[in-house]
């Protein structure tokens, strides 16, 4: 098992090298700080981008290089996958006014934008997991309307369980492409 984090840092690298030749830069949460691209990424709210103004942090945030437009934001949960976690992670983007980049540089979410959680399960829960996160994006669908935030304008929520932590690169690149596929 990684330290926190590591893993994360690992398939934000690889994600990297796949997207960069595509026109998007990948800016990730954990790494090396020397890295331009490793830094905060925050959903806020208010007028002030302070500590206190965040709802939430993300790991990964994939984006077009020429307009800082945000294609996809990933959070892995690396531990679990419990239905408070994914809520949290969701709401904590969607209920917020902006999405911040190592506290200064503000990226833009839209109809194109997808928000990923990925989250480890027991391998032997997938299926009863995979049910339970069907149910929870259908809620969130029902309720996402109802949101009058700039950041509610995510177009696309993937709730995902993986029971191996080595198949989340798999995964995520098979969500990604899917999401860029549909985009066009």
């Amino acid at each position: 098992m990684n330290s926190h984090g590591e893993l994360t840092a690992e398939i934000a690298e690889k994600i990297s090298k796949d997207w960069g030749e595509r026109g998007y830069k990948v800016l990730y949460d954990h790494g090396d700080p020397a890295n331009k691209n490793v830094g905060k990424i925050a959903s806020w709210i208010g007028e002030k981008y302070m500590h206190g103004a965040q709802l939430s942090q993300l790991d990964i945030a994939i984006v077009e290089k020429s307009s800082d437009k945000i294609f996809a934001l990933i959070e892995i949960e690396e531990t679990n996958d419990r239905p408070k976690t994914f809520l949290g992670d969701v709401y904590g983007v969607l209920m917020g006014a902006h999405i911040r980049f190592g506290g200064k540089l503000d990226l833009a979410v839209d109809k194109n934008t997808t928000l990923i959680i990925l989250g480890k399960c027991p391998e032997i829960s997938k299926s009863k997991h995979d049910e339970r996160n069907k149910f929870l994006l259908g809620k969130i669908m029902e309720i996402k309307p109802g949101i009058y935030m700039p950041n509610s304008a995510v177009g696309k929520i993937v709730l995902e369980s993986v029971s191996d932590e080595n198949k989340f690169y798999e995964v995520l690149t098979n969500l990604l492409k899917r999401s860029f596929a549909e985009m066009i």
